[in-house]
């Protein structure tokens, strides 16, 4: 790993586990083991760190996400959407998990560091789009509307996991989810 990587490594997971405000560069530089000459090569700001870490969350996500909608059949769109729904389940009971990084930071810095919602925006985009095309192909009436109610959904069920993981029950929320979606269904 580069020293770049390092401090990237470092700063991702120190951001998670606490908070982008109770964080210094002082503590990420030392805990990366770098020096701060370094550091400050490759970040001027804590900001362009930031930035730097949520668009390397994003692609992680956007990997991640994709490889789990990769298994499914290319063409059960239901079943894309599903995945999406899971997966984020199965990141609620990480170790790791503490919430969404995009969600603290439009909540904590947005207004301090305002290019930092580039990436969180970036992000809600891509999955908004990745529901709505599947929506679209399955025939669904206003599948933008539909895909922006489900990724509330996401947003929701995130914060809720991270007061008690446990009470996100994915059956019952997936029931539910698949019940408006067959709704929305263009009738034949």
């Amino acid at each position: 790993m580069s020293k770049k990587d390092d401090i990237i490594h470092t700063a991702l997971y120190l951001f998670n586990s606490h908070s982008y405000n109770s964080i210094g560069v002082d503590r990420i530089i030392s805990e990366s083991g770098v020096a701060k000459m370094t550091f400050y090569k490759y970040f001027p700001s804590k900001a362009k760190l930031i930035e730097e870490c949520l668009h390397r969350r994003n692609m992680n996500i956007q990997d991640s996400l994709g490889a789990a909608i990769a298994q499914c059949e290319k063409d059960d769109y239901l079943g894309h959407i599903k995945t999406i729904f899971f997966w984020y389940q199965a990141w609620f009971h990480m170790d790791d998990f503490n919430g969404c990084m995009f969600q603290k930071a439009v909540e904590e810095i947005s207004k301090i560091y305002p290019s930092t919602m580039q990436p969180a925006t970036e992000y809600k985009e891509w999955l908004l789009e990745r529901i709505r095309f599947a929506l679209a192909q399955m025939q669904i009436k206003q599948p933008l509307q539909l895909a922006i109610l489900l990724t509330s959904i996401l947003d929701g069920m995130t914060i809720q996991a991270q007061i008690d993981k446990n009470s996100v029950n994915i059956d019952e929320y997936w029931k539910r989810v698949a019940q408006l979606i067959q709704l929305e269904l263009m009738p034949n």
